[in-house]
């Protein structure tokens, strides 16, 4: 098996402990709400085919605090989504938002191969290696799950 880069890590936690917090929260919900959910590992090597699909991360930053929440979305197409996710959570977020494909990363993601989907969202929750971005973040977790299922069923029934 190929190993992946599992993200940004600071004394506040690590990304690979988080994201999956997160991803599990927004399942939970959407799944009670009666979405059907396909949850994958970040070296998942299979392709799927959804409605929706959001891609769950925490940035790190050199220098510390330089970035924070963020979103990507595929080359080639509509910043729309992308737009909506940043009106959405913008304002419940008391730290910068810096952007929407801010990096080549962010925008050239790889995952956005591995799922044939109308609506591909990466998000940037913030930034892990921010000490009061990651202490804001952290109990919070749970929160941001549902907050992301929300956002989700919101934009299924546009």
């Amino acid at each position: 098996m190929k190993k992946c880069n599992l993200g940004a890590g600071s004394a506040a936690g690590r990304e690979r402990d988080w994201t999956p917090i997160v991803a599990d929260a927004a399942a939970r919900t959407l799944r009670s709400d009666g979405y059907r959910v396909l949850r994958r590992p970040a070296d998942y090597r299979a392709h799927d085919r959804a409605r929706f699909a959001a891609f769950v991360h925490f940035d790190g930053a050199i220098p510390r605090c330089a970035s924070g929440a963020s979103a990507g979305f595929p080359i080639g197409t509509s910043p729309a989504l992308a737009d909506r996710w940043r009106t959405f959570y913008a304002p419940r977020f008391p730290f910068a938002f810096r952007g929407l494909n801010i990096t080549t990363n962010e925008s050239g993601y790889y995952a956005f191969r591995k799922v044939d989907a109308p609506e591909k969202l990466l998000i940037e929750f913030g930034e892990l290696s921010c000490p009061a971005q990651a202490a804001w973040m952290k109990p919070r977790l749970d929160t941001l799950g549902v907050l992301l299922a929300r956002f989700i069923e919101q934009e299924l029934h546009r």
